[in-house]
């Protein structure tokens, strides 16, 4: 990953970590990039949003986030 994708990416976790309580109280579950219901749907915006050639971040909104293992 580039200096500048990890940039983008800092920038928007920051911004759904100071949105997070807000979010949580309405949207719990939904998918941030706009709220969606559901993982597929927010890609979708995502990508034809910023297209497929960029990055940006698509993230459930929930209060304890899982966390997963890859051995």
């Amino acid at each position: 990953m580039s200096g500048d994708q990890q940039a983008r990416l800092a920038v928007e976790l920051e911004y759904y970590a100071q949105h997070k309580a807000e979010w949580l109280a309405h949207k719990t579950g939904h998918y941030v990039v706009g709220f969606y219901p559901n993982f597929q749907a927010a890609y979708r915006a995502g990508a034809a949003s910023y297209g497929l050639n960029t990055d940006f971040l698509v993230k459930q909104i929930l209060e304890h986030e899982p966390v997963f293992f890859v051995f």
